[in-house]
């Protein structure tokens, strides 16, 4: 079995993996909302956690937005900070995870347009970029075209010009 290199060095990818970026805003939770409770009552509610932090993925695709994962963390980190300024979230005991999906929902609910507006902008942008490449491809691909019908007709031009002087009265087969 080859052993890895150690003087190769993998560099670390500057955006975090999705199980990452889930497990630092569960982290984040565990810190601020169950620091004081049994560490049971995190375990048991970590699925519904899961599925709070990332109902937001779901908004934005259905309507075909997206975001880089920093933003988005700072979407979920923002709600997080107003739960724990205005909320009391050990009121909540067992009931947290709904109230942060809720909490998490009247936002969108609420400041959606306002995100819609900010993101719609930056796809516009990508969505031109795209354009752009789509029609550098469309360029490459007529210039090929071009390229392949001036060398058929430097080919048959060839043929034509080495042909040698025909008798007038002898018959062309063409």
């Amino acid at each position: 079995m080859a052993r890895a290199d150690p003087a190769v060095v993998k560099a670390p990818d500057p955006q975090p993996q999705v199980g990452e970026a889930v497990q630092q805003l569960l982290a984040a939770i565990e810190r601020r909302f169950y620091r004081t409770l049994p560490r049971g009552d995190f375990h048991r509610d970590r699925r519904m956690l899961v599925y709070a932090i990332t109902w937001p993925s779901t908004w934005l695709k259905c309507r075909s937005l997206t975001c880089s994962p920093s933003r988005y963390n700072r979407l979920i980190a923002e709600q997080l900070e107003a739960i724990a300024a205005h909320g009391d979230p050990s009121r909540y005991g067992a009931y947290f995870p709904a109230y942060l999906l809720k909490c998490l929902q009247d936002w969108f609910q609420h400041h959606g347009e306002e995100l819609y507006a900010e993101l719609k902008h930056i796809r516009n942008a990508l969505d031109q970029v795209l354009a752009s490449v789509r029609f550098a491809s469309n360029v490459r691909r007529d210039a090929h075209h071009v390229d392949l019908l001036a060398s058929a007709h430097r080919l048959i031009q060839a043929k034509r010009a080495s042909r040698g002087k025909h008798d007038a009265h002898q018959m062309s087969l063409f």
